[in-house]
């Protein structure tokens, strides 16, 4: 594989379509799960599924833990593909 052409306006734009198909469900789960963990957060103020407050704080916290390292593996997996294709790997 050769290095992409970011010399031409076509070539950079395909090269960002390529790169944003790099972990794209690794990082729209990480989304997801951060997007959660922070409406938990919102709603364990309230009563909420039958819930006292404070009774969704292990969720919350978890579904913000596991997303936040969702998208960090997906970062570094999308940063070693843009190495390696700079590379002309």
């Amino acid at each position: 594989m050769t290095a992409p052409d970011l010399a031409t306006p076509e070539g950079l734009a395909a090269y960002r379509h390529e790169l944003r198909a790099v972990a794209r469900w690794p990082r729209l789960g990480g989304l997801a799960l951060i997007v959660l963990g922070a409406a938990l957060m919102l709603l364990q103020t309230y009563e909420v599924f039958g819930l006292k407050p404070g009774q969704l704080n292990v969720a919350a916290f978890a579904a913000l833990a596991v997303g936040w390292v969702l998208m960090a593996l997906a970062l570094i997996q999308r940063n070693r593909y843009h190495r390696r294709r700079m590379a002309g790997e």
